[in-house]
């Protein structure tokens, strides 16, 4: 169970966009934006296109099976397939191989269900709320980039005004 654990917390930092240098905070924030994000353009795209189904429990479950199916394809490829493979250019994008497979297999048609839906107006709007939550993703992380970068900024300008007042108290 820990191996799957690890798998998962590295495919979300993979996802998520950290370089290592995000914060659990940082992390967080950007997980529960791009979830929430998902489920309000699921909500909003299905609407667009009639769903007769599209509120907002329905486009929680919806985007919340397909995070979990997505996460659980991607642990299972690293944990069981990728070790055996050799090339490493493959290795790389089987992950993300599995989890379109589960999308197109799995989740569209479940979607299709609870939003009382066709295939291709699902799987658009599916991958319209992928890339509202990827866009949110981006976001985020330039806005607490662009805080990070400030607050550095911020130090300097009060390291100098200290070393002027220190200057004009002699």
């Amino acid at each position: 169970m820990n191996i799957w654990i690890s798998e998962i917390q590295k495919i979300i930092h993979l996802v998520m966009g950290n370089s290592g240098k995000a914060t659990g905070v940082e992390m967080a924030v950007c997980c529960v934006a791009a979830v929430i994000m998902s489920i309000l353009v699921l909500k909003l795209t299905g609407r667009a296109f009639d769903f007769p189904m599209a509120e907002r429990a329905r486009s929680s479950a919806v985007i919340a099976i397909c995070i979990l199916l997505a996460m659980a394809a991607a642990a299972a490829v690293n944990i069981y397939a990728v070790p055996h493979i050799k090339n490493l250019a493959l290795a790389r994008w089987i992950p993300a191989a599995a989890c379109v497979l589960v999308l197109l297999a799995a989740v569209i048609p479940l979607a299709m269900f609870m939003l009382k839906s066709n295939y291709l107006q699902t799987l658009v709007a599916m991958l319209i709320s992928i890339g509202a939550a990827a866009g949110i993703v981006m976001l985020v992380h330039g806005l607490f980039g662009m805080l990070a970068e400030g607050d550095k900024d911020f130090k300097k300008t009060k390291e100098r005004t200290d070393t002027i007042n220190q200057i004009l108290d002699k």
